[in-house]
């Protein structure tokens, strides 16, 4: 292993794995999915399902500090249960990630489209793939030169990305205030499309296992990994409940329903009278969708690089970059497919 593999910092593993989580896209665009079925109580579905990942994220944390690797899940699986499970697990791993990976520089191109058309007007689909090549290149060449370099960089476009969401919510605060009875009233509740609001909320919190996939380049791996793994669980279910009861809140007073809108901050910045603010949030998804391609290229190249050091892939990929120990091998050939989908 190269000799400066183990170089990545806590901070930096709870960078990749909020990057992985993506939490911008929750009150950004996503909470329209959840909330057109949960109403008032979009907030308590995610603190419902918050709970059940925090319990989730522990049994993942133990198997990380009983056996680190870069496999993660699969690893941990074949271990603790069977080979062909970890299998599995390793395949659904790379296909759900790889969607994930193929659609963030393609969102960010969107996105960021859309920032600079405050200031630039610029439109056509050729725009947003040249945005997204620009995105892919940038991303695979700082996950090529190293964990410690990219994952520092995800870190910080993330606190960026979070930061712009929470300045909307400050200014709708501000002029909303922070009462709501409304979402108090839990005899309106209805069960059946509550329960549909709880798997869609689900889906806001995967990615935290990612952590694990820098076992191999952590210091101190069996017990920061857990860590990093439960904190960031806890502290994205906290900005997931935020963030809901703020936008139900102020969709209160706005006449469009948040589940018809698909930027719900946006149409909030307009109600509140500071259209200005729907630039942060464009910038919030452009940025994280940066910060997402790096993480997804890091964690799966890892996994390809654990399955082919187990031989249950072509061993062609368990290679590392002799100066900087990264799997430059399966970094390249997950950079290429991206291409391809997005010419």
């Amino acid at each position: 292993m190269h000799p400066s593999s183990k170089s990545v910092s806590p901070s930096e593993i709870w960078g990749h794995a909020v990057a992985n989580i993506t939490p911008s896209a929750m009150p950004a665009v996503t909470i329209s999915l959840v909330a057109v079925h949960s109403g008032n109580f979009t907030w308590l579905a995610y603190s419902v399902i918050g709970i059940l990942m925090m319990l989730v994220a522990l049994q993942i944390a133990i198997l990380a500090r009983h056996f680190p690797s870069p496999g993660s899940l699969f690893f941990y699986l074949s271990k603790a249960l069977h080979p062909i499970a970890g299998m599995l697990a390793g395949f659904v791993m790379i296909a759900g990630y790889f969607g994930a990976l193929a659609a963030a520089p393609l969102l960010g191109g969107l996105f960021l489209e859309q920032a600079l058309a405050f200031f630039w007007p610029i439109h056509g689909i050729g725009w947003i793939a040249l945005i997204a090549f620009i995105y892919l290149l940038i991303a695979w060449r700082l996950a090529r030169r190293g964990i410690e370099i990219s994952a520092r960089w995800g870190l910080w476009v993330e606190i960026f990305s979070i930061a712009c969401i929470l300045l909307i919510a400050a200014f709708t605060l501000g002029h909303f205030g922070w009462r709501d009875p409304a979402q108090w009233h839990f005899t309106q509740m209805q069960q059946g499309p509550f329960t549909q609001a709880l798997i869609l909320s689900l889906l806001a919190y995967g990615g935290f296992e990612t952590a694990g996939n820098l076992a191999g380049e952590t210091r101190a791996a069996r017990t920061a990994i857990p860590k990093v793994m439960l904190f960031s669980v806890g502290m994205v279910g906290l900005f997931f409940v935020a963030m809901a009861y703020i936008e139900i809140l102020a969709f209160a007073h706005i006449p469009t329903a948040i589940g018809n809108s698909p930027a719900p901050l946006n149409r909030i910045a307009e109600a509140i009278g500071r259209p200005w603010l729907g630039i942060f949030s464009d910038l919030a998804m452009a940025t994280a969708a940066f910060s997402a391609t790096i993480a997804t290229l890091n964690s799966i190249s890892r996994i390809l690089f654990s399955m082919a050091g187990h031989q249950v892939i072509s061993q062609y990929l368990h290679f590392r970059h002799p100066s900087h120990g990264t799997p430059t091998r399966a970094l390249g050939l997950l950079a290429m497919l991206v291409l391809f989908s997005i010419v």
